[in-house]
């Protein structure tokens, strides 16, 4: 049985990242930095990453035979208010994990971004593209990238692009529960046409980074969805997925959009390497919605953990 350890177990990867994890027969222990909780039939340890002793402690208690550090310090805008705290996280806090990791003789897996481009190439990003941060927070993960792939060659970084799904442990929004939400209660949104990204559904993601880690993959891989779709595309897809009014989606442009941290315009990603590499496919949009739409808590259908 593999002993897997998911730091940052809470979020809406890292709990689909521990029901995966169980459903396959892993021994699956998780970190929590602010909500202590349960999630299928694993208690939550806590633990902060910027915490090199505490660290260090939670790999001794769990003794486990692979790690992904899927947490961190996410708010794009937040971390520009308060960037010694996203750096202490994103970067020194992977430090930490990679260290402890090297030391134990375990290889990692580190969860990355597409904000790590800058959004201008115009077309789906590969691996090889060169990164060109724009913000703090894309900033701090190319360097918990640089930390994890230096710390030991065995060790994986995995970009995903615009996580979605239900998060059924906080009410922490992403894209798609917002628009599900606005438009629910009959609020016209301004969605940008010219932002675009690679919505990659949590729970697929779960199983791709698993398989990724069994088959031992090494380097970059991204693991987004297959399609590039603006956010005037996407809303309209959801409004007719869920029976909502299209006629509420209101085509925008960024330009205007009251945010502090710079976001890049075109942050899709190829897949092309890990379907290839590990004999994947990766989840279309269309079939993440129908997932959530059948699985919606609080239906008939709809699954609890």
């Amino acid at each position: 049985m593999n002993r897997l350890l998911v730091i940052g177990g809470s979020g809406l990867l890292g709990q689909n990242l521990v029901l995966e994890a169980e459903s396959r027969g892993w021994e699956t222990t998780a970190t929590y930095h602010d909500h202590d909780e349960q999630i299928g039939t694993s208690r939550l340890l806590h633990l902060d990453v910027r915490d090199e002793d505490e660290v260090r402690a939670v790999l001794r208690q769990v003794w486990p035979e692979q790690v992904i550090l899927a947490g961190g310090m996410t708010d794009l805008d937040e971390c520009e208010r308060r960037p010694g705290d996203a750096w202490a996280v994103n970067a020194e806090g992977t430090l930490n994990v990679a260290a402890a990791c090297k030391l134990a003789n375990i290889p990692m897996m580190y969860v990355s971004t597409s904000a790590v481009f800058n959004g201008e190439k115009g077309e789906p990003y590969y691996e090889f593209d060169t990164p060109d941060p724009l913000g703090i927070y894309a900033q701090t993960k190319l360097e918990g990238e640089r930390l994890t792939l230096d710390a030991d060659y065995r060790n994986a970084v995995c970009r995903v692009s615009d996580l979605y799904g239900w998060n059924r442990r906080s009410d922490k929004a992403n894209f798609i529960t917002w628009v599900l939400g606005e438009l629910r209660e009959g609020r016209p949104i301004d969605l940008y046409a010219d932002r675009k990204s690679t919505f990659t559904y949590a729970p697929h993601c779960a199983k791709v980074l698993l398989s990724v880690m069994e088959k031992e993959g090494r380097g970059i891989y991204h693991a987004a969805g297959r399609e590039c779709l603006d956010r005037y595309e996407a809303g309209l897809m959801i409004a007719r997925e869920f029976g909502l009014d299209t006629s509420l989606c209101l085509e925008g442009t960024s330009d205007d959009a009251p945010t502090v941290a710079r976001r890049g315009k075109n942050l899709c990603l190829n897949v092309q390497k890990a379907e290839a590499e590990f004999d994947l496919r990766m989840m279309t949009f269309a079939d993440g919605l129908k997932a959530m739409r059948e699985t919606e808590p609080g239906t008939e259908d709809g699954s609890e953990y």
